[in-house]
């Protein structure tokens, strides 16, 4: 674990209802209790209640009937990913890259539990083989934005400027608006303000913070970079600690005290 003695905590007081997806898979499972595919069924519609390490127990007998199955490998990733369960999470990801090599999300993921790491020579990697994966804009533009935040970190910059020119103005985002304002952001094509005005909830919020938390941690200004930590964390306390921004900015936070103070090697 990155966090001593920290864990997502589940917002559940007390027992709750199993959604009526997860109700129907139960009744097929009493059938047909050795059916992989049902059993993963039952992880998605657990993960989506966010009863999150009930869905990786789902996960974990998938993988129990069929252990060369990569997409197994691949959600239950995902599953520990929103636990603060890292080290498996990038174990199931490695896993996943060697069964289905062409899944554009494992490398995604991969690339993130490397980041959180500070692993960022094997995030750069995974996130490269991520990015020749992409076939549209929106999942260009979700890698790129990990991506370059990867290679400024690795001082990389001009690596990271011929990402940032691969990003044109009339690109279809799709979901991925957070990020691709942030990625003009970077460009210079946006301003701070631009970027978190018309936040529409807080999932969004932290997605954008956490990319303008790293556009002034890579100019130097670290008094707003931490300020803008600060509010990640606020928001994502709330509800959203399963948020990839807001592990990232954790992570961060964590790390921050030992990192120099005088960004412009960056």
């Amino acid at each position: 674990m990155i966090f001593e003695g920290q864990r997502a905590v589940d917002s559940r007081l007390g027992q709750i209802e199993l959604s009526p997806e997860v109700q129907a898979v139960d009744q097929q499972l009493k059938s047909n209790p050795d059916n992989a595919q049902l059993w993963m069924e039952r992880g998605l519609h657990l993960a989506a209640i966010n009863m999150q390490q009930e869905a990786v127990e789902a996960f974990s007998n998938a993988i129990a009937l069929e252990p060369f199955a990569g997409i197994f490998y691949r959600h239950r990733g995902h599953r520990y990913l929103a636990c603060w369960e890292f080290e498996q999470a990038r174990a199931d990801f490695v896993t996943a890259t060697r069964l289905i090599p062409e899944d554009w999300d494992v490398w995604y993921h991969l690339g993130l539990c490397h980041y959180l790491f500070g692993e960022y020579e094997k995030a750069a990697k995974a996130y490269r083989a991520c990015y020749e994966l992409s076939a549209s804009d929106d999942k260009l533009i979700a890698v790129c934005d990990w991506y370059w935040m990867t290679l400024m970190r690795l001082g990389r910059k001009e690596e990271a400027q011929k990402l940032l020119d691969g990003i044109r103005t009339d690109m279809d985002a799709g979901a991925n608006t957070a990020y691709y304002l942030q990625l003009l952001l970077y460009k210079g094509l946006k301003t701070p303000e631009e970027l978190t005005q018309g936040v529409e909830d807080d999932l969004q919020a932290i997605t954008r913070y956490y990319g303008l938390s790293n556009y002034y941690f890579f100019r130097g200004e670290m008094e707003k970079s931490n300020a803008v930590i600060d509010q990640i964390l606020q928001l994502g306390d709330k509800k959203w600690n399963t948020a990839f921004g807001y592990l990232a900015a954790r992570v961060d936070k964590c790390n921050r005290a030992a990192l120099p103070a005088n960004r412009e090697n960056v």
